[in-house]
């Protein structure tokens, strides 16, 4: 199996922290119109819905089975937008992505809202169909969310993500491009796009990326596998050892690092 074959694909990058980062948009979205948040949301069935509604996130991150139950059980008395939002956002922290898609992509239509709150929504739709492995279905979604909110960064970025994973490489990096234009600092786009120039073959733009990326995060997980997967690409063993070993000590428990130990079993192997 070639090192490439080993690399975390550009779809899956860090697609956990992107999703928490935008529930927490949607939530202060969601909860602007209302009061301060109480503890939780079965205490008090007459609390009001933003007291819900944020015990109900905070829970997803905690629990997001007991979340899930607490979601439906307040939708049920009448809960609303805010409920099925928190049901969603619990399905897709459990890995029910193709039913938080459809659910998610479906509020964004229905909720009485302004247009970046829609977006918004849709690209944590986007995002979940990534996840779901219907990365066509995606871009469509990200598609509609950029059209209410054109060149918004997270759109364009899971619009890149769902154009890598269908292999339009270079459509992926103009995306990439627009969200750099804007914010030239950005990590997460410039490690994206450097791993769409390694997969054009390309590999002095996909390092110079990725250098830019890891000098303002050293430790990025997907920066230091994509990097060392370059330098071994480019028979720099030593450079590629170790940006995959420093990538294992410091982000361990990361699908990164677990490419990263079978990139270096394959050196010490010395297999290709």
């Amino acid at each position: 199996m070639h090192f490439r074959d080993c690399a975390a694909t550009v779809a899956n990058m860090r697609l956990s922290i992107q999703v928490t980062t935008l529930l927490t948009g949607i939530f202060l979205t969601f909860s602007s119109a209302w009061s301060a948040p109480a503890a939780d949301p079965r205490a008090d069935p007459r609390a009001d819905p933003r007291a819900r509604y944020g015990a109900c996130m905070a829970k997803v991150q905690i629990n997001a089975e007991d979340a899930f139950d607490v979601a439906i059980s307040w939708e049920g008395l009448g809960g609303g937008n805010p409920a099925r939002h928190c049901a969603l956002a619990a399905l897709m922290e459990i890995g029910h992505y193709f039913e938080a898609a459809q659910g998610l992509e479906k509020l964004a239509d229905e909720v009485r809202a302004n247009a970046v709150f829609k977006a918004k929504l849709l690209v944590q739709s986007a995002r979940a169909w990534v996840a779901a492995n219907n990365a066509k279905r995606a871009a469509a979604v990200a598609d509609a969310a950029l059209k209410l909110t054109p060149d918004a960064p997270k759109a364009l970025l899971v619009r890149a993500q769902a154009l890598a994973v269908q292999g339009a490489y270079w459509d992926a990096s103009d995306d990439l491009n627009q969200v750099l234009f804007g914010d030239p600092k950005n990590v997460q786009a410039l490690v994206m796009r450097g791993a769409a120039y390694r997969q054009l073959d390309a590999p002095e733009l996909a390092l110079d990326d990725l250098n830019r990326a890891l000098r303002i995060d050293p430790d990025h997980p997907e920066g230091l596998l994509e990097r060392g997967i370059v330098h071994r690409l480019g028979g720099r063993k030593t450079q590629a050892r170790a940006d995959w070993n420093r990538l294992i000590n410091t982000a361990p428990d990361t699908d990164a690092a677990r490419s990263a130990i079978a990139n270096v079993h394959k050196l010490d192997s010395g297999l290709n």
